[in-house]
């Protein structure tokens, strides 16, 4: 197991805070102090009272449990597009209107609304099958109409985000020297990022600290296109579906999580990449932005670190042009695909193993989220790329592909 570097533990012991405290570049000498905290009390002729400075958070061991399934809703929706989750019970799945259902789908999980006609909601399920559900069987959220565009001025208030956790079921991505699985890494650090997502904070943006405070609002809304779900929703959903969320919310950003194997050697620091679209300058800057933060946040860490000779923000594309990534070619909205560290590499592997580096992980992604809807800055870490010869993907999933179904009783 690769220990945290000497600097890290000093942040991590003085202050309590996640550990990725460092100077916008390089990791914070160790000679460092921390800066103590003062309430301020605002005394009028009446009443005194106290405000509370931001304080720094604790690493979570764990994520937050996901959320228990919403009552059915009682009224039509009006709209066509956007996101159903599946209600207390459970929702019956058509595959032709007011015929015999071929699932009863388990309750939380969560379908893209691609239609409706009167009470029928069109879905896509995981399997990237069209589907009908009655209204009164899930909790309709409608898409966005027009939402703001991202840059300087935007409320992080109404951003809608979409996280993915990559892989999933019998897809079970890489695997480290210890037997370590990238889906469920990614699936961990994703629940992170919307529990990040879900609350206020205040960033100390010279050190990247990220304190329980208000400067920054929760998210309008945060998805997930995997959740930790009952037993038998570990599956992998088709490409089409992860992105059909995305598009059918008019979300601002759809991240996919994942951890790299195959590196082409020794890197100096973190050999973080992160595939944007080639058509999308916001894809791109989003891209230049996760790059940033996560260099930064994971140089505190001690690791025998790995990477292709050509990591940053890049692109894959085939002879053609055409994105390779099905996940980025077939959605609408900005998307990237980001590769955190090498897990198939044993010291980077041993970090991914720790709450407090997924706790990084997932922290660089909320600043560079954070700024990507709330400024204009542009990211670095921009690479060229040449054209690929492999073949694209097909978006499909696994041919064992299914439904999680609501259990008896």
């Amino acid at each position: 197991m690769q220990r945290l570097s000497l600097v890290f533990v000093l942040v991590l012991t003085a202050t309590a805070c996640r550990g990725q405290s460092t100077a916008p570049v390089t990791p914070v000498p160790s000679s460092t102090t921390t800066t103590t905290l003062v309430a301020v009390t605002a005394t009028t002729t009446t009443t005194t009272t106290t405000t509370l400075p931001p304080t720094p958070t604790t690493i979570p061991q764990e994520p937050t449990a996901d959320a228990a399934a919403p009552s059915p809703d009682r009224s039509i929706p009006s709209a066509t597009r956007g996101a159903a989750t599946i209600a207390v019970g459970g929702a019956d799945l058509f595959e032709v209107i007011e015929d015999e259902p071929y699932v009863r789908a388990h309750e939380g999980l969560v379908f893209p609304v691609v239609g409706r006609e009167g009470e029928w909601l069109e879905l896509l399920n995981q399997c990237n099958d069209p589907s009908w559900v009655r209204f009164d069987e899930v909790a309709f959220t409608p898409g966005r109409v027009d939402p703001p565009a991202v840059g300087l001025g935007t409320d992080f208030a109404d951003a809608v985000i979409v996280v993915d956790p990559g892989h999933g079921g019998s897809n079970i991505g890489a695997v480290g020297p210890a037997g370590l699985l990238e889906k469920e890494v990614n699936l961990d650090i994703a629940r992170r990022i919307r529990d990040l997502l879900s609350a206020a904070h205040t960033v100390m943006w010279e050190t990247g600290e990220i304190l329980d405070g208000p400067a920054i609002p929760p998210v309008g809304q945060v998805w997930l296109t995997r959740a930790e779900g009952p037993d038998g929703a570990d599956i992998e959903s088709g490409l089409t579906f992860r992105t059909t969320i995305s598009d059918s919310l008019n979300a601002h950003a759809l991240v996919s999580i994942h951890n790299n194997a195959a590196p082409d050697g020794p890197f100096d620091g973190p050999g973080s990449e992160v595939y944007h679209k080639v058509t999308d300058p916001e894809s791109k800057r989003l891209s230049g932005l996760l790059v940033e933060e996560m260099r930064r946040g994971f140089s505190v860490f001690e690791a025998d670190w790995v990477g292709d000779d050509n990591a940053g923000a890049k692109v894959r594309v085939g002879t053609n042009g055409v994105d390779l990534y099905g996940i980025l070619r077939q959605s609408d909205g900005p998307s990237v695909i980001v590769e955190g560290v090498y897990i198939s590499n044993e010291s980077e592997e041993a970090l991914l193993d720790t709450p407090e580096f997924r706790q990084a992980y997932a922290d660089a992604v909320y600043r560079a989220l954070v700024r990507f809807v709330t400024s204009d800055d542009s990211g670095s870490g921009f690479v060229e790329t040449e054209p690929f010869t492999g073949s694209l993907s097909s978006g499909r999933p696994a041919r064992t592909c299914s439904v999680p179904t609501q259990p008896d009783g």
